[in-house]
């Protein structure tokens, strides 16, 4: 357990916060079955504020209480899921999307194409790398802004992600048809596609925990969502490097039966294909898994509810009394 004091002799109100399961319980019942007090014991920290005095108590397993609370609910495993599925598929792409960008998938790599001459100067191949790469993210910057202002406005969460998920499968399986026959301009537009699909995921399955975690707070839904796609992410990507060489043959041509460098996958894949065809095929496979599993949603809207329950509270006092005759 973890202490942290703070003195502040300037503040002369007394203020008193406590983030203990007491507080942390809505103050509109949705019904007896959404919130368990025990449920929360410990997942937040525990902030006292006197005159002059901070305190904030943090434990030592505060993480693995919170994970607890959080996917104790129904629903938020779903939304997690997605999160993760989708911060995996950005993080492949942006770590591999030198080699999507400049084609030549069965070529080796030329350093000497991105370093250019002897003078320092950056080569057209360099740049035009790092074009795409920048146009990649900025269609997760300004689509995560779109999708998040009209969700956010309908509230309609799981549609949005579903149909962003699905569309996204489609993208992402084109993009690895495209690598798959070695067509690097249809991997190109494909991959931004992606982008545009599937970033905006983040910030809306985000939203879609905080809904379904509530009372519990967006950071702590947030540190937990974060680190599931982080670890999963870590240990995704040197699978996906490991197995770049599954079912590729000796040239474009082959056939797979008679190659000198025949992994034994041929006879299921096919041989001649690009290296990494079949790691992206696993990543095609998680994102259609997840798409499914979270077709199964069935959570509730438990920050929605109480904002509900919290106008209809205000509009009852606000109502003017009839005078009695």
């Amino acid at each position: 357990r973890q202490i942290y004091h703070q003195d502040n002799t300037s503040q002369p109100s007394k203020f008193h916060l406590n983030l203990s399961p007491p507080a942390l319980a809505s103050p509109y019942s949705i019904d007896e079955d959404s919130i368990y007090f025990t449920e929360y014991e410990g997942a937040e920290p525990t902030i006292t504020q006197t005159p002059h005095h901070l305190e904030i108590d943090i434990r030592d397993d505060q993480i693995f209480l919170a994970a607890k609370a959080c996917l104790s609910r129904k629903g938020f495993s779903q939304a997690l899921v997605v999160f993760t599925a989708s911060g995996l598929v950005i993080n492949v792409l942006s770590t591999y999307l030198d080699y999507l960008v400049r084609g030549n998938y069965y070529g080796e790599y030329d350093a000497s194409e991105y370093r250019g001459n002897n003078t320092g100067e950056i080569s057209s191949a360099a740049k035009y790398v790092a074009l795409i790469g920048a146009l990649f993210q900025v269609i997760i910057m300004v689509s995560s802004i779109i999708v998040g202002s009209v969700t956010d406005k309908t509230r309609s969460y799981f549609m949005v992600t579903l149909v962003l998920l699905v569309l996204g499968v489609f993208a992402l399986a084109e993009c690895g048809v495209s690598l798959d026959e070695d067509r690097d301009g249809d991997v190109r537009w494909s991959m931004l596609i992606v982008s545009g699909l599937l970033g905006p995921l983040l910030p809306v399955a985000t939203e879609l925990a905080v809904e379904l975690a509530y009372p519990l707070s967006e950071n702590t839904v947030l540190v937990i969502l974060q680190l599931s796609c982080n670890l999963l992410s870590a240990l995704f990507i040197p699978l996906f490097q490991a197995v770049r060489d599954v079912g590729i043959g000796s040239s474009k041509a082959g056939n797979g039966a008679g190659s000198d460098d025949d992994d034994g996958a041929a006879f299921v894949l096919g041989g001649g294909r690009p290296p990494y065809t079949f790691s992206f095929y696993l990543l095609i496979l998680i994102c259609s898994a997840s798409a499914v599993y979270f077709a199964t949603f069935n959570g509730k809207y438990l920050r929605l509810e109480a904002e509900l329950a919290k106008k209809r509270g205000m509009n009852t006092e606000q109502r003017p009394l009839v005078p009695s005759l």
